[in-house]
């Protein structure tokens, strides 16, 4: 049996994966297609990704002590009328949205040959990202090494493999819409002997291509996001140093990191809107922007351990426990985000910024038109201000949907040394069920999701919440 996703919320094409196109309210279980070959439930799932109306699951099989390590398997479901599933019925209108996990391969479509697994999946609102990276399969040593135990090739290890017996040890696929030229698709890559020209403007892709970043031979993508039209991706070297790319949409700064510069950003401050709207002084930017390096003021040192993306504004936590942010501030999500200190986990809604700080305190700022700060009512503003937690829990960890949050919280029972309790709280924008709490009306304060079991994984979909559990 395949790991346990159970999902709830906006499902019209199909896409929360169980089986039906209607909305549901509580947390249902997702369905694998047939076709897909056992899959044990003790696999790992690396990454789950729900947009406007498709989804991305990314799983890693397990592997038992005398097998060779397998590839992660890369489902999806929802609708493929873009091509974001892969080209098998792009831009066919009469093809019915895949209602189950099913398997994608976007590499043969894409005309590329060789050993390659999915190791990171990203999404913007209709157009998919996955990472590919050179495979080697490594086979456990059941003979006893040097130091006398049994042992495995490293991640280490075969990177550095990787390094050495190519130029290239990974690339990034897109397919969809390029509406706001999220495709990054290029012409250059080798490994495509009939590569297109660059794709135009408001046409989906006929097939998958390759995202030029780049890469040289010792870089890895140490992390992939998508917002609603801008993708970000973190670049990792060999000498641990990294660098920032974006593309997609930018006239809302959304690639510019000039923002991160200002120490007074207040509400309505249009360094990150564009010419001609908002107040105060107006900002030209082009509307759309292929992959570019985007300059970020990180001391020495300091490196992004995670990023989250908005509508049009990125949140890049970094080692040191501060918080950088770009982008559209037109609803106060970004300000004043530069202040903030000892934060050890970030999510983002489409107008929001949210915050866990390493003394266990949750905090919010930007949009609230469907109460999803969580500060009791809608009558609140954007600055930054402290979610009530409920009374006796803690929490481990926040995830963000569209316009609502989920927080994994765990029972505090102080010094006692009894089992841990879990939870999930959801709160704010519902329209859809989305915060499984068996109606559609929002909920301006966390409330608790009637579930049990162990929470091995929480995601956050445009109007759907997610939730891998045994």
């Amino acid at each position: 049996m395949a790991p346990s996703i159970l999902a709830c919320g906006s499902n019209a094409a199909s896409h929360l994966a169980i089986n039906h196109p209607d909305d549901v309210s509580v947390l249902t279980s997702t369905v694998y297609h047939p076709s897909l070959p056992p899959i044990s439930n003790s696999s790992q799932i690396v990454d789950l990704i729900l947009t406007s109306a498709h989804s991305l699951l990314l799983i890693s099989p397990e592997t038992s002590p005398d097998e060779t390590r397998p590839r992660n398997i890369l489902l999806g479901a929802g609708t493929n009328k873009f091509g974001q599933l892969g080209p098998r019925c792009a831009l066919w209108d009469d093809i019915k949205p895949e209602s189950r996990w099913k398997p994608l391969n976007l590499l043969n479509s894409a005309g590329i040959e060789g050993n390659w697994e999915p190791v990171q999946i990203a999404s913007t609102w209709t157009t998919s990202f996955v990472v590919y990276q050179r495979f080697i399969a490594s086979k456990p040593v059941n003979e006893s090494t040097e130091s006398g135990s049994s042992s495995t090739i490293s991640n280490n290890d075969l990177n550095k493999l990787l390094q050495e017996n190519d130029n290239v040890g990974q690339i990034v696929i897109s397919c969809g819409s390029n509406d706001f030229g999220e495709l990054g698709s290029s012409s250059k890559s080798p490994l495509i002997l009939d590569a297109p020209a660059e794709i135009p403007i408001s046409q989906a892709s006929q097939k998958p291509t390759i995202v030029d970043l780049g890469l040289k031979a010792d870089e890895r993508v140490q992390l992939i996001k998508g917002g609603q039209r801008h993708v970000i991706a973190v670049i990792n070297d060999k000498k641990n140093q990294q660098k920032v790319i974006g593309w997609g949409a930018s006239r809302k700064g959304e690639l510019d990191p000039s923002s991160t510069l200002s120490h007074n950003l207040s509400v309505g401050s249009s360094i990150s809107t564009s010419k001609g709207k908002g107040k105060g002084k107006a900002v030209s930017r082009l509307a759309i922007s292929s992959p570019t390096v985007i300059n970020l003021p990180i001391q020495h040192g300091d490196r992004i351990i995670d990023i989250s993306l908005g509508a049009s504004h990125t949140l890049a936590l970094l080692s040191n426990g501060t918080v950088l942010a770009w982008g559209s501030n037109l609803k106060g999500q970004i300000s004043g985000i530069h202040e903030l200190k000892d934060i050890k986990s970030i999510a983002a809604t489409w107008g929001g910024s949210y915050f866990l700080t390493k003394s266990d305190q949750v905090y919010s700022q930007g949009s609230n038109s469907h109460s999803q700060l969580l500060r009791g009512g809608i009558e609140v503003n954007s600055e930054i201000g402290q979610i009530d937690l409920p009374k006796g829990w803690k929490p481990k960890d926040i995830f963000a949907g569209s316009e609502h949050l989920l927080v994994h919280m765990i029972k505090d029972n102080g010094e006692s040394q009894e089992e841990e309790e879990e939870g999930l709280w959801t709160g704010g924008w519902n329209e859809h069920g989305n915060l499984g709490l068996g109606d559609q009306a929002d909920r301006s304060n966390l409330q608790k999701v009637d579930f049990r079991g162990k929470i091995n994984g929480l995601w956050g979909g445009c109007a759907s919440t997610w939730v891998w559990t045994d």
